[in-house]
């Protein structure tokens, strides 16, 4: 769910208390609330592809882990990260939005030209493939420009299946060309932009509802003007949290409970009539996201909940979330041409090892060194009075040996 999935702007730490994991430090409960998130996405996509869709989905509470509709809180998440980022580069005076976008399409192309890649040999390669060369080249196409989700929308019937869900990358970076110059703009008035965030996810959410009526539910699931408000949300999350310091004594006791709240609200889904993550449930779950995800950043101390986050198990799936997100269903698509007369549980063995298999060879191969070079490139300059402050140094001339 997105985009995404792993930030660039930080580093890893162990430590569940994230106010002090300043801009550069990973906090590892979002990179467990990451990994939940992920898993409940990868669930929801395995119906009717690796097993049938009346397995699990009737069954009371337990179909709701299987049901889909948690890629919003990945929106909250990425949005609050990569925010915070902005905001202390624009009070550093070193906010570049070139630079920013430069780096966004750095961190997701390292995953998605590769997968590019791979569908465009798996395709030519396997018979069993059906789609026609003209679909997929312009699936693929529309994927590294980041314009699916206008795709599928006007072509629901050429575009290809297993490429759905990522209608979230596109989302996702066509809301961040507008994000970075908002925070140049409007971050020196806090007040004033924490209103017109908080406006326009109103806005948005009451749109989305109005195109769900009138348009149907494909467009509502995907068009940028409908789905945007997890994002939104995330922003207005970053640029309150100063606000929020004082009720930081009451962190952990909000993390636990938004936390139940979203696990009910989750078990509960597959009871509501249908689509309604787009409608009521999607709002609820959302905005409770948002509490989750400011309690964490809050310092709830050492709670249980924040310890279930911060296990190395969930963190490793937070970490690895981008390439978990954007290569299981092609995997699952590809297990289920070959598999169509296996029995469900041996097909949901091999997609799952084949998926391991490929998300740890791209994130340990490709993903990492990818983000250690972020690390020491495409950053910000030192700041003026910083860079005023260092006394000059003379270089010492080389000498020969």
């Amino acid at each position: 769910m997105t985009a995404g999935p792993g930030r660039a702007d930080a580093a890893t730490t162990s430590s569940p208390k994230p106010a002090g994991a300043g801009g550069g430090r990973r906090i590892a409960a979002l990179d467990g609330l990451r990994g939940i998130v992920i898993v409940l996405v990868v669930l929801g996509h395995g119906n009717g592809n690796l097993w049938p869709v009346d397995l699990v989905l009737p069954v009371p509470v337990l179909g709701g882990f299987f049901g889909g509709g948690a890629v919003s809180l990945l929106f909250v998440i990425g949005a609050v990260i990569v925010t915070r980022g902005l905001l202390r580069e624009r009070e550093l005076g070193v906010i570049d939005p070139l630079r920013f976008y430069a780096r966004r399409l750095v961190r997701l192309g390292v995953q998605l030209v590769p997968f590019a890649a791979a569908v465009l040999v798996v395709h030519r390669l396997d018979a069993t493939d059906t789609t026609t060369a003209q679909t997929t080249n312009q699936s693929v196409l529309n994927v590294l420009a980041f314009t699916w989700n206008v795709y599928t929308e006007q072509h629901p019937l050429e575009a290809r299946p297993d490429f759905f869900h990522l209608w979230y990358l596109s989302v996702q970076q066509q809301a961040y060309l507008v994000l970075p110059l908002l925070v140049v703009v409007l971050a020196a008035r806090r007040r004033t932009l924490a209103a017109l965030l908080s406006v326009l996810f109103v806005t948005i959410t009451v749109w989305r509802f109005h195109v769900f009526a009138a348009d149907g539910w494909l467009v509502a699931h995907s068009a940028t003007s409908t789905r945007a408000d997890g994002l939104v949300l995330g922003v207005l999350v970053a640029v309150a949290l100063p606000w929020l310091a004082p009720l930081r004594r009451h962190a952990g006791i909000v993390l636990s409970v938004s936390a139940g709240a979203l696990l009910v609200l989750v078990g509960v889904l597959q009871q509501l009539p249908v689509f309604q993550y787009l409608l009521t449930w999607g709002v609820v779950f959302t905005v409770v996201g948002g509490v989750l995800v400011a309690a964490i950043f809050l310092d709830p101390g050492p709670t249980r909940t924040a310890g279930v986050l911060c296990s190395r198990p969930l963190g490793y799936l937070g970490r690895a979330s981008l390439a978990i997100f954007i290569w299981h269903l092609p995997v699952f698509a590809l297990v289920a041409r070959h598999t169509t007369g296996w029995q469900w549980p041996t097909r949901t063995l091999v997609a799952v090892a084949l998926l391991s298999l490929v998300v740890w060879t791209t994130h340990r191969w490709v993903e990492e060194p990818t983000r250690r070079w972020l690390a020491n490139h495409l950053q910000p300059p030192a700041p003026p009075a910083l860079a005023a402050a260092r006394p000059a140094v003379r270089p010492t001339p080389a000498v020969a040996p």
